[in-house]
Protein backbone atom coordinates (compact mmCIF):
# COMPACT_ATOMS: atom_id res chain seq x y z
CA UNK A 1 0.00 0.00 0.00
CA UNK A 2 1.39 3.21 -0.63
CA UNK A 3 1.85 5.89 1.75
CA UNK A 4 -0.19 8.92 1.32
CA UNK A 5 2.12 12.09 0.07
CA UNK A 6 1.15 15.27 1.87
CA UNK A 7 -0.24 18.36 -0.16
CA UNK A 8 2.77 19.99 -1.95
CA UNK A 9 1.92 23.24 0.44
CA UNK A 10 1.94 20.91 3.39
CA UNK A 11 5.44 19.84 2.56
CA UNK A 12 6.63 23.52 1.11
CA UNK A 13 5.59 24.52 4.92
CA UNK A 14 6.96 21.81 6.44
CA UNK A 15 10.64 22.42 5.16
CA UNK A 16 10.51 26.06 5.97
CA UNK A 17 9.90 25.34 9.25
CA UNK A 18 12.78 22.84 9.67
CA UNK A 19 15.09 25.25 8.04
CA UNK A 20 14.32 27.70 10.51
CA UNK A 21 14.46 25.67 13.19
CA UNK A 22 18.15 24.15 12.25
CA UNK A 23 19.34 27.89 11.75
CA UNK A 24 17.88 28.83 15.41
CA UNK A 25 20.27 26.40 17.75
CA UNK A 26 18.53 27.67 20.51
CA UNK A 27 14.97 26.12 19.15
CA UNK A 28 16.62 22.70 18.80
CA UNK A 29 16.08 21.77 22.34
CA UNK A 30 12.54 23.91 22.43
CA UNK A 31 9.30 21.56 21.68
CA UNK A 32 8.57 21.75 18.09
CA UNK A 33 5.46 22.04 17.22
CA UNK A 34 2.80 19.49 17.70
CA UNK A 35 2.97 16.97 15.06
CA UNK A 36 6.70 17.34 14.48
CA UNK A 37 7.69 16.87 17.77
CA UNK A 38 5.23 13.81 18.22
CA UNK A 39 6.53 12.28 14.99
CA UNK A 40 10.21 12.66 16.56
CA UNK A 41 9.60 11.07 19.65
CA UNK A 42 7.50 8.04 17.70
CA UNK A 43 11.04 7.97 15.69
CA UNK A 44 13.01 7.74 18.35
CA UNK A 45 10.64 5.14 20.08
CA UNK A 46 10.72 2.77 17.10
CA UNK A 47 14.34 3.15 17.05
CA UNK A 48 14.43 2.02 20.43
CA UNK A 49 11.63 -0.78 19.94
CA UNK A 50 13.74 -2.24 16.67
CA UNK A 51 17.47 -2.35 18.56
CA UNK A 52 15.76 -4.10 21.55
CA UNK A 53 13.85 -5.95 18.84
CA UNK A 54 17.32 -7.16 17.61
CA UNK A 55 19.64 -7.78 20.16
CA UNK A 56 17.63 -8.59 23.21
CA UNK A 57 18.76 -11.82 22.77
CA UNK A 58 22.60 -10.35 23.87
CA UNK A 59 20.77 -8.89 26.46
CA UNK A 60 19.30 -11.85 28.04
CA UNK A 61 22.72 -14.03 27.55
CA UNK A 62 24.59 -11.02 28.89
CA UNK A 63 22.28 -10.82 31.99
CA UNK A 64 22.44 -14.82 32.29
CA UNK A 65 26.70 -14.57 32.41
CA UNK A 66 26.34 -11.72 34.80
CA UNK A 67 24.22 -13.75 37.22
CA UNK A 68 26.77 -16.77 37.32
CA UNK A 69 29.59 -14.14 38.01
CA UNK A 70 28.03 -12.28 40.46
CA UNK A 71 26.67 -15.20 42.57
CA UNK A 72 29.94 -16.56 43.60
CA UNK A 73 31.21 -13.26 44.12
CA UNK A 74 28.22 -12.71 46.84
CA UNK A 75 28.84 -16.36 48.17
CA UNK A 76 32.39 -15.95 48.62
CA UNK A 77 32.99 -12.11 49.83
CA UNK A 78 29.70 -12.29 52.55
CA UNK A 79 30.62 -13.02 55.85
CA UNK A 80 28.82 -17.10 56.51
CA UNK A 81 26.58 -14.93 59.48
CA UNK A 82 24.84 -12.56 56.36
CA UNK A 83 25.44 -14.71 53.29
CA UNK A 84 21.94 -16.11 53.59
CA UNK A 85 20.37 -12.45 53.69
CA UNK A 86 23.19 -11.08 51.41
CA UNK A 87 22.11 -14.45 48.47
CA UNK A 88 18.37 -13.47 48.68
CA UNK A 89 19.05 -9.72 48.20
CA UNK A 90 21.06 -10.57 44.84
CA UNK A 91 18.32 -13.28 44.22
CA UNK A 92 15.47 -10.20 44.62
CA UNK A 93 17.51 -7.53 42.38
CA UNK A 94 18.64 -9.98 40.09
CA UNK A 95 15.08 -11.50 39.01
CA UNK A 96 13.74 -7.84 38.84
CA UNK A 97 16.09 -7.37 36.48
CA UNK A 98 15.31 -10.27 34.73
CA UNK A 99 11.80 -9.20 34.96
CA UNK A 100 12.01 -5.82 33.40
CA UNK A 101 14.48 -6.86 30.95
CA UNK A 102 12.33 -9.48 30.01
CA UNK A 103 9.03 -6.84 29.25
CA UNK A 104 11.25 -5.09 26.81
CA UNK A 105 11.37 -7.48 24.07
CA UNK A 106 7.54 -8.49 24.56
CA UNK A 107 6.50 -5.27 24.58
CA UNK A 108 8.89 -4.76 21.55
CA UNK A 109 6.91 -7.66 19.66
CA UNK A 110 3.33 -7.29 20.46
CA UNK A 111 2.16 -3.71 19.13
CA UNK A 112 -1.00 -3.39 21.67
CA UNK A 113 2.22 -2.93 24.02
CA UNK A 114 3.69 -1.07 22.25
CA UNK A 115 1.25 1.69 21.52
CA UNK A 116 1.49 2.10 25.40
CA UNK A 117 5.50 2.61 25.16
CA UNK A 118 5.33 6.13 26.81
CA UNK A 119 3.36 4.75 30.15
CA UNK A 120 5.27 1.15 30.17
CA UNK A 121 8.66 2.35 29.85
CA UNK A 122 9.00 4.84 32.96
CA UNK A 123 6.52 1.92 35.33
CA UNK A 124 9.72 -0.72 34.33
CA UNK A 125 12.92 2.05 35.06
CA UNK A 126 10.88 2.57 38.35
CA UNK A 127 11.05 -0.56 39.40
CA UNK A 128 14.20 -1.29 37.96
CA UNK A 129 16.15 1.26 40.02
CA UNK A 130 13.99 1.46 42.57
CA UNK A 131 14.91 -2.47 43.11
CA UNK A 132 18.43 -2.06 42.49
CA UNK A 133 18.85 0.76 44.81
CA UNK A 134 17.30 -1.03 47.62
CA UNK A 135 18.59 -4.10 47.37
CA UNK A 136 21.92 -2.68 46.95
CA UNK A 137 22.16 -0.47 50.07
CA UNK A 138 21.01 -3.16 52.59
CA UNK A 139 24.42 -5.22 51.92
CA UNK A 140 25.72 -6.34 55.01
CA UNK A 141 29.47 -6.27 53.30
CA UNK A 142 30.37 -2.99 52.29
CA UNK A 143 32.26 -4.79 49.46
CA UNK A 144 29.15 -5.58 47.88
CA UNK A 145 27.52 -2.71 48.28
CA UNK A 146 30.03 -1.26 46.14
CA UNK A 147 30.05 -3.52 43.59
CA UNK A 148 26.38 -2.96 43.85
CA UNK A 149 26.92 0.93 42.82
CA UNK A 150 28.25 0.19 39.97
CA UNK A 151 24.85 -1.67 38.73
CA UNK A 152 22.79 0.89 39.83
CA UNK A 153 25.07 3.30 37.25
CA UNK A 154 24.77 0.91 34.74
CA UNK A 155 20.66 0.83 35.50
CA UNK A 156 20.93 4.67 34.70
CA UNK A 157 22.86 4.62 31.95
CA UNK A 158 20.84 1.51 30.17
CA UNK A 159 17.39 3.81 30.64
CA UNK A 160 18.60 6.90 29.87
CA UNK A 161 20.43 5.58 26.31
CA UNK A 162 18.18 2.88 25.24
CA UNK A 163 14.69 4.24 26.29
CA UNK A 164 13.79 6.59 23.55
CA UNK A 165 12.36 8.71 26.38
CA UNK A 166 11.94 12.48 26.79
CA UNK A 167 15.06 13.14 29.55
CA UNK A 168 13.23 14.92 31.78
CA UNK A 169 11.10 12.35 31.90
CA UNK A 170 13.50 9.97 32.69
CA UNK A 171 15.43 12.75 35.16
CA UNK A 172 12.02 12.64 37.00
CA UNK A 173 11.65 8.91 37.22
CA UNK A 174 14.93 7.89 37.79
CA UNK A 175 15.13 10.46 40.94
CA UNK A 176 11.61 9.29 42.25
CA UNK A 177 13.02 5.55 41.95
CA UNK A 178 16.34 6.39 43.56
CA UNK A 179 15.19 8.76 46.43
CA UNK A 180 11.76 6.70 47.47
CA UNK A 181 13.66 4.16 49.45
CA UNK A 182 14.86 6.40 51.78
CA UNK A 183 12.29 6.80 54.24
CA UNK A 184 12.17 3.14 54.25
CA UNK A 185 15.84 3.22 55.31
CA UNK A 186 14.86 5.63 58.00
CA UNK A 187 11.43 4.22 58.92
CA UNK A 188 13.44 0.87 59.93
CA UNK A 189 16.94 2.40 61.09
CA UNK A 190 19.00 1.18 58.46
CA UNK A 191 22.36 2.67 58.04
CA UNK A 192 23.77 3.83 54.33
CA UNK A 193 27.27 5.11 53.37
CA UNK A 194 25.98 8.47 52.06
CA UNK A 195 28.74 9.02 50.28
CA UNK A 196 28.30 5.89 48.22
CA UNK A 197 24.47 6.72 47.89
CA UNK A 198 25.66 10.37 46.42
CA UNK A 199 27.68 8.93 43.75
CA UNK A 200 25.48 5.82 42.81
CA UNK A 201 22.22 7.08 43.24
CA UNK A 202 22.42 11.53 42.47
CA UNK A 203 25.96 12.05 40.41
CA UNK A 204 25.32 8.85 38.46
CA UNK A 205 21.71 10.04 37.87
CA UNK A 206 22.53 13.83 37.07
CA UNK A 207 25.58 12.82 34.68
CA UNK A 208 23.03 10.52 33.00
CA UNK A 209 20.66 13.17 32.11
CA UNK A 210 22.96 15.30 31.26
CA UNK A 211 24.66 12.72 28.86
CA UNK A 212 21.12 12.00 27.78
CA UNK A 213 20.05 15.68 26.77
CA UNK A 214 23.47 16.59 24.91
CA UNK A 215 22.88 13.19 23.05
CA UNK A 216 18.92 14.04 22.21
CA UNK A 217 20.02 17.32 21.01
CA UNK A 218 22.32 15.68 18.63
CA UNK A 219 19.35 13.08 18.13
CA UNK A 220 17.00 16.27 17.60
CA UNK A 221 19.31 18.05 14.54
CA UNK A 222 19.90 14.40 12.51
CA UNK A 223 15.98 14.05 13.04
CA UNK A 224 15.07 17.66 11.26
CA UNK A 225 18.11 16.53 8.57
CA UNK A 226 16.67 13.09 8.13
CA UNK A 227 13.02 14.80 7.89
CA UNK A 228 14.12 17.53 5.45
CA UNK A 229 15.95 14.62 3.02
CA UNK A 230 12.58 12.90 3.45
CA UNK A 231 10.47 15.86 2.37
CA UNK A 232 12.88 16.25 -0.55
CA UNK A 233 11.92 12.59 -1.97
CA UNK A 234 8.17 12.77 -0.88
CA UNK A 235 7.85 16.29 -3.22
CA UNK A 236 10.17 14.65 -5.75
CA UNK A 237 7.79 11.85 -5.93
CA UNK A 238 4.63 14.36 -5.72
CA UNK A 239 5.87 15.56 -8.58
CA UNK A 240 6.46 12.63 -10.27
CA UNK A 241 2.83 11.40 -10.07
CA UNK A 242 1.63 14.76 -10.99
CA UNK A 243 3.63 14.37 -13.94
CA UNK A 244 1.96 10.87 -14.47
CA UNK A 245 -1.25 12.19 -13.34
CA UNK A 246 -0.78 15.13 -16.21
CA UNK A 247 0.23 12.73 -19.08
CA UNK A 248 -2.78 10.90 -18.66
CA UNK A 249 -5.39 12.72 -18.02
CA UNK A 250 -7.90 15.26 -20.14
CA UNK A 251 -7.38 18.53 -18.39
CA UNK A 252 -11.32 19.30 -19.21
CA UNK A 253 -12.96 16.39 -17.43
CA UNK A 254 -10.46 14.96 -15.44
CA UNK A 255 -11.18 12.03 -17.20
CA UNK A 256 -8.38 9.56 -18.81
CA UNK A 257 -6.84 11.10 -22.37
CA UNK A 258 -7.09 8.96 -25.14
CA UNK A 259 -3.51 8.06 -25.03
CA UNK A 260 -4.25 6.82 -21.73
CA UNK A 261 -7.16 5.05 -23.29
CA UNK A 262 -5.18 3.81 -25.88
CA UNK A 263 -2.58 1.91 -22.91
CA UNK A 264 -5.29 0.49 -20.80
CA UNK A 265 -7.04 -0.71 -23.72
CA UNK A 266 -4.28 -2.66 -25.14
CA UNK A 267 -2.96 -4.41 -21.87
CA UNK A 268 -7.31 -5.26 -20.98
CA UNK A 269 -7.40 -6.50 -24.81
CA UNK A 270 -4.09 -8.68 -24.05
CA UNK A 271 -5.70 -10.03 -20.43
CA UNK A 272 -8.99 -10.44 -22.53
CA UNK A 273 -7.06 -12.78 -24.70
CA UNK A 274 -5.46 -15.19 -22.47
CA UNK A 275 -8.23 -15.39 -19.61
CA UNK A 276 -11.28 -15.77 -22.85
CA UNK A 277 -13.51 -12.72 -20.78
CA UNK A 278 -15.40 -10.95 -22.89
CA UNK A 279 -14.42 -7.28 -22.28
CA UNK A 280 -17.25 -4.39 -23.18
CA UNK A 281 -16.91 -0.87 -24.45
CA UNK A 282 -19.36 1.79 -23.68
CA UNK A 283 -19.35 4.69 -26.34
CA UNK A 284 -21.17 7.81 -24.72
CA UNK A 285 -22.19 11.34 -27.30
CA UNK A 286 -23.70 14.49 -26.02
CA UNK A 287 -26.66 15.10 -28.22
CA UNK A 288 -26.77 18.71 -30.16
CA UNK A 289 -23.63 19.18 -28.34
CA UNK A 290 -22.08 22.22 -30.63
CA UNK A 291 -25.29 23.73 -30.64
CA UNK A 292 -25.01 24.13 -27.00
CA UNK A 293 -21.36 25.66 -27.69
CA UNK A 294 -23.17 28.17 -30.05
CA UNK A 295 -25.93 28.82 -27.85
CA UNK A 296 -24.05 29.26 -24.03
CA UNK A 297 -20.45 29.70 -24.80
CA UNK A 298 -17.35 27.36 -24.71
CA UNK A 299 -16.95 27.76 -20.95
CA UNK A 300 -20.29 26.99 -20.14
CA UNK A 301 -19.82 23.86 -22.73
CA UNK A 302 -16.12 22.96 -20.82
CA UNK A 303 -18.66 22.54 -17.57
CA UNK A 304 -21.27 20.49 -19.34
CA UNK A 305 -18.70 18.59 -20.33
CA UNK A 306 -17.69 17.87 -16.69
CA UNK A 307 -21.22 17.14 -15.17
CA UNK A 308 -21.47 14.33 -17.92
CA UNK A 309 -17.65 13.37 -16.99
CA UNK A 310 -18.93 12.69 -13.83
CA UNK A 311 -21.68 10.65 -13.84
CA UNK A 312 -19.33 8.40 -16.19
CA UNK A 313 -16.99 8.20 -13.07
CA UNK A 314 -19.60 7.59 -10.82
CA UNK A 315 -20.47 4.35 -12.81
CA UNK A 316 -17.03 2.81 -12.44
CA UNK A 317 -17.90 -0.02 -10.79
CA UNK A 318 -14.55 -1.59 -10.44
CA UNK A 319 -10.93 -1.12 -9.88
CA UNK A 320 -10.30 -2.06 -13.64
CA UNK A 321 -13.14 0.26 -15.27
CA UNK A 322 -11.59 3.24 -17.22
CA UNK A 323 -13.80 5.96 -18.62
CA UNK A 324 -11.39 8.06 -20.60
CA UNK A 325 -12.78 11.29 -23.16
CA UNK A 326 -12.09 10.00 -26.90
CA UNK A 327 -12.63 13.61 -28.40
CA UNK A 328 -14.89 16.31 -28.23
CA UNK A 329 -18.14 15.92 -26.89
CA UNK A 330 -17.21 11.74 -27.19
CA UNK A 331 -16.86 9.77 -24.11
CA UNK A 332 -15.47 5.94 -23.84
CA UNK A 333 -15.98 3.65 -20.89
CA UNK A 334 -14.17 0.45 -20.77
CA UNK A 335 -15.18 -2.51 -18.90
CA UNK A 336 -12.98 -6.04 -18.43
CA UNK A 337 -14.78 -8.59 -17.59
CA UNK A 338 -18.08 -7.53 -18.97
CA UNK A 339 -20.61 -9.41 -20.74
CA UNK A 340 -23.13 -7.27 -23.34
CA UNK A 341 -25.95 -7.54 -20.57
CA UNK A 342 -24.24 -6.13 -18.21
CA UNK A 343 -22.70 -3.26 -20.02
CA UNK A 344 -26.22 -2.41 -21.19
CA UNK A 345 -27.35 -2.17 -17.82
CA UNK A 346 -24.38 0.46 -17.26
CA UNK A 347 -25.14 2.28 -20.18
CA UNK A 348 -28.96 2.59 -19.09
CA UNK A 349 -27.72 3.84 -15.64
CA UNK A 350 -26.13 6.92 -17.34
CA UNK A 351 -28.64 7.40 -19.35
CA UNK A 352 -31.10 8.18 -16.56
CA UNK A 353 -27.90 9.85 -14.42
CA UNK A 354 -27.14 12.60 -17.00
CA UNK A 355 -31.11 13.31 -17.40
CA UNK A 356 -30.90 13.64 -13.57
CA UNK A 357 -28.27 16.53 -14.03
CA UNK A 358 -31.11 18.43 -16.23
CA UNK A 359 -28.88 20.62 -17.88
CA UNK A 360 -30.42 23.39 -19.80
CA UNK A 361 -30.16 22.67 -23.36
CA UNK A 362 -32.54 25.22 -25.33
CA UNK A 363 -30.81 24.46 -28.64
CA UNK A 364 -31.35 20.46 -28.70
CA UNK A 365 -34.10 19.46 -31.08
CA UNK A 366 -34.12 15.98 -28.94
CA UNK A 367 -35.20 17.58 -25.06
CA UNK A 368 -34.69 21.00 -23.21
CA UNK A 369 -32.05 20.08 -21.86
CA UNK A 370 -28.79 17.97 -22.47
CA UNK A 371 -29.08 14.18 -23.27
CA UNK A 372 -26.95 11.51 -24.82
CA UNK A 373 -26.88 8.78 -26.99
CA UNK A 374 -24.96 5.43 -26.66
CA UNK A 375 -23.49 2.96 -27.94
CA UNK A 376 -22.10 -0.75 -26.37
CA UNK A 377 -20.21 -3.55 -28.37
CA UNK A 378 -18.60 -6.33 -26.44
CA UNK A 379 -16.12 -8.71 -27.55
CA UNK A 380 -16.18 -12.25 -26.24
CA UNK A 381 -12.50 -13.54 -27.46
CA UNK A 382 -13.97 -17.24 -27.31
CA UNK A 383 -16.75 -16.32 -29.85
CA UNK A 384 -14.96 -13.84 -31.91
CA UNK A 385 -11.43 -14.60 -32.75
CA UNK A 386 -11.17 -12.27 -35.50
CA UNK A 387 -11.33 -9.34 -33.97
CA UNK A 388 -8.84 -6.31 -32.74
CA UNK A 389 -9.44 -3.13 -30.18
CA UNK A 390 -10.21 -0.30 -33.54
CA UNK A 391 -12.96 -3.11 -34.92
CA UNK A 392 -14.31 -2.89 -31.07
CA UNK A 393 -14.37 0.98 -30.61
CA UNK A 394 -15.81 0.98 -34.37
CA UNK A 395 -18.76 -1.42 -33.30
CA UNK A 396 -19.52 0.73 -30.74
CA UNK A 397 -19.51 3.78 -32.61
CA UNK A 398 -21.88 2.22 -34.98
CA UNK A 399 -23.86 1.57 -32.20
CA UNK A 400 -24.33 5.09 -31.38
CA UNK A 401 -25.02 6.31 -34.76
CA UNK A 402 -28.06 3.42 -34.41
CA UNK A 403 -29.12 5.60 -31.47
CA UNK A 404 -29.01 8.48 -32.92
CA UNK A 405 -30.65 6.85 -36.14
CA UNK A 406 -33.07 6.18 -33.72
CA UNK A 407 -33.64 9.52 -32.30
CA UNK A 408 -30.95 10.17 -29.75
CA UNK A 409 -31.40 9.71 -26.39
CA UNK A 410 -31.47 5.77 -26.26
CA UNK A 411 -28.70 3.26 -25.89
CA UNK A 412 -28.52 0.75 -28.87
CA UNK A 413 -25.72 -2.84 -28.57
CA UNK A 414 -24.17 -3.58 -31.12
CA UNK A 415 -25.38 -6.58 -32.05
CA UNK A 416 -23.04 -9.78 -32.30
CA UNK A 417 -21.72 -10.88 -35.07
CA UNK A 418 -22.00 -14.81 -35.92
CA UNK A 419 -19.54 -17.58 -34.03
CA UNK A 420 -16.17 -17.57 -36.67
Amino acid sequence: MKTPIPLPSAILQEDSLIRHLLANERAIMRPFPDSLEQRYWNALQERSASMIRNVYYIFILVYLVLGFITFPTVYFISEPVNRAHDLLLWLLAYTNGMICLGVLPIMAHVPKMLRHYNQILPVLTFLGVFGTCLCTMLFHQPQLAQQGSYLVIFVYMLAYFMSGMPPRTMLLTCALAGLTPLPLFMFLNIQIDPVMYFYAVILSNALGFLLAYLNTSRDRISFLQGRLLELDRLQSRAMSEELIRLSREDSVTGLANRRYLNETFSQEWERAQRSGEPLSVIFVDIDHFKAYNDTYGHLQGDDALTQVANVLKSHLQRTGDLAARYGGEEFIMLMPNTPPEGAKRVADKILAAVDRLNITHHGSHTAKHITVSIGVSTWQPLKQRQMNANRLIDQADSAVYQAKAAGRHCVRVFESERVE
